[in-house]
């Protein structure tokens, strides 16, 4: 293209001379038709372009639709395809009603994948079940065509199991005492329908779970008793309820191993007809509304005497202890000692059930390895009993809420801890004083490596933290590294403050090594006087009420 007379005016907001005007239409003329003969051209290439990729495509597929003979999966053994399948279920829960969900999925790959799934019973043996919900407003003949259609799926899903053992669990969808279903409707009609689904298969039982607003939803069980049930070993039972509920008889069931109950209990939980030299794992978790049905120390001490083999263990406790006693008394408490037990969850409503005189005055727990506490009590700090700490010399892990101690006790128990402390971590609103430098200094290793909390430390985790300063983290965490061997890989802190001192370029060296370390603050105040302050038309003005 030829040297442009207007090329200095090109690009600017140069306005022409109509002489101009008409010698820029002149002088384009030429590129114009330029511009037409190479669209012209695009057009005819774009034409053998789109005719060649025609045919490639058509290629392209029936060369596709061979190979797809040739794959692999073709030639797999159906024992092996079916394995495969069985390793596609999910592990952390069971199955749910849903096209997404590897049995109905696998199905809908080809007629023989259907038909190898719809063969193999353990693609079918678990299942969770979700009652619907009905609304207020909703309409009767929906709710209870929904009813019925997840009914049938599940007697339909569970009859393709074989006699594989079943794991199931149940989500109640509440009662119906508000809004009744009229009777005229459907008189056949009852809330239970979904669970009288699972009543022929009790004999596979073998995992079981149910949760459900009130005792009523789950009243079509309690005609089970423990001979109902040969295969059940793990039940968990969640009402979540103010009314306390009966046990179930089926709690007799002769391989129950693992228990997890959860809500009011309407009688002493010892009374519970359970065969408690068996349990390996148990759960008792009353409601934290009402504390008069909570265990006592000394409930939970006798409980846990009956349960030789018991490895995890959750309670939830009142603190009471009928049998306290003074410490001049000149009397020693017997001691119950769990040699097995791994792991110790334990929720408190006050203090107390940790202090002395408390639960821990009473256990040996020689093979303790995970310990947590938690108090909902924040005004009833006292020091926690630590003895039994002596006679955990495998403890690995610790996790707490603030609220279970005081600003000397949270020292006086990080030095008590034993040595093989791995990880820990502290959760809630730490009190003022509680988890501050002096305390981090505790787990910071000195020049002469001498009265270090936790030397074997590998994770901690703090919450909300008002009283720790970023300088003390970094302190810690250098002189952990230090340490040599460095035993740390995990920090991870909340933060209850704004940020004082970016830490990271001082120990960037340490993250590339593969230190996790995580630090987070709360976001800083967006807040801002506007402009239009007092204006309708204020962009940050909510106009409320309308």
């Amino acid at each position: 293209m030829s040297e442009s007379p207007f090329a200095v005016r090109l690009g600017t907001n140069y306005c022409p001379q109509d002489n101009e005007i008409l010698e820029i239409q002149s002088f384009i003329q030429v590129p114009l038709a330029r511009l037409k003969r190479l669209d012209e051209q695009i057009a005819e290439l774009q034409k053998s372009i789109d005719e060649l990729t025609k045919e490639r495509d058509t290629v392209g597929d029936y060369v596709q639709a061979h190979k797809a003979l040739l794959t692999p999966i073709r030639r797999i053994p159906l024992e092996i395809l079916q394995e495969i399948f069985v390793a596609c279920l999910p592990t952390h829960r069971n199955c749910v009603m849903s096209a997404k969900e590897a049995p109905v999925l696998l199905g809908h790959i080809c007629s023989s994948w259907r038909a190898l799934s719809l063969s193999t019973p353990r693609l079918w043996a678990s299942l969770h079940i979700a009652e619907p919900v009905r609304m207020p407003h909703s309409l009767d003949s929906l709710y209870l065509t929904l009813h019925a259609r997840r009914a049938e799926i599940a007697n339909t899903w569970l009859a393709r199991s074989g006699q594989c053992p079943l794991s199931l669990s149940f989500q109640g969808g509440g009662s119906d005492e508000d809004h009744p279903i009229p009777q005229d409707e459907s008189p056949r009609w009852t809330k239970d329908v979904l669970l009288r689904t699972l009543l022929p298969f009790t004999s596979r039982w073998r995992r079981l779970s149910l949760t459900a607003s009130s005792s009523a939803e789950l009243s079509v069980l309690r005609g089970l008793t423990g001979a109902d049930v040969p295969l059940l070993k793990t039940l968990e039972v969640v009402l979540q309820s103010p009314r306390p509920w009966r046990p179930f008889t089926l709690l007799s069931g002769p391989q129950i191993t693992e228990l997890a109950l959860t809500g009011d209990v309407d009688s002493d939980p010892r009374h519970l007809p359970l065969r408690w030299e068996f349990l390996t794992s148990l759960s008792i978790i009353g409601s934290h509304w009402n504390t008069a049905v909570c265990l006592t120390n000394d409930t939970a001490l006798e409980i846990l005497s009956r349960c030789p083999r018991l490895r995890t263990c959750h309670l939830l406790l009142n603190g009471g202890l009928a049998s306290q006693l003074p410490e001049n008394s000149g009397r020693s408490r017997s001691i119950l000692e769990l040699p097995i037990l791994h792991s110790l969850e334990l929720q408190s409503f006050n203090a107390p059930a940790f202090g002395p005189g408390g639960i821990f005055g009473s256990l040996s727990l020689p093979g303790l390895r995970h310990l947590v506490l938690h108090s909902r009590m924040d005004d009833a700090r006292v020091a926690l009993n630590f003895p039994f700490l002596v006679v955990s010399p495998q403890l690995e892990s610790f996790e707490s809420n603030f609220q279970v101690f005081n600003e000397q006790s949270v020292l006086d128990f990080i030095y008590a801890l034993p040595p093989t402390i791995q990880r820990l971590r502290f959760f809630g609103f730490p009190p003022p004083g509680v988890f501050n430098d002096d305390t981090l200094r505790a787990l910071t290793p000195t020049s002469d490596g001498l009265h270090v909390g936790c030397p074997a430390l590998q994770e901690l985790s703090l919450a909300n933290c008002v009283n720790l300063s970023d300088a003390g983290l970094l302190n810690f965490i250098t002189a952990r590294m230090a340490n040599q061997p460095a035993t740390l890989r995990c920090v991870d802190i909340q933060f209850g403050r704004e940020q004082q001192l970016d830490i990271r370029p001082q120990i960037q060296s340490y993250m590339d090594g593969g230190l996790q370390v995580s630090t987070t603050y709360p976001p800083p105040s967006n807040w801002k006087l506007s402009p239009w302050r007092g204006l309708p038309d204020d962009p940050e003005w909510i106009i409320t009420g309308l």
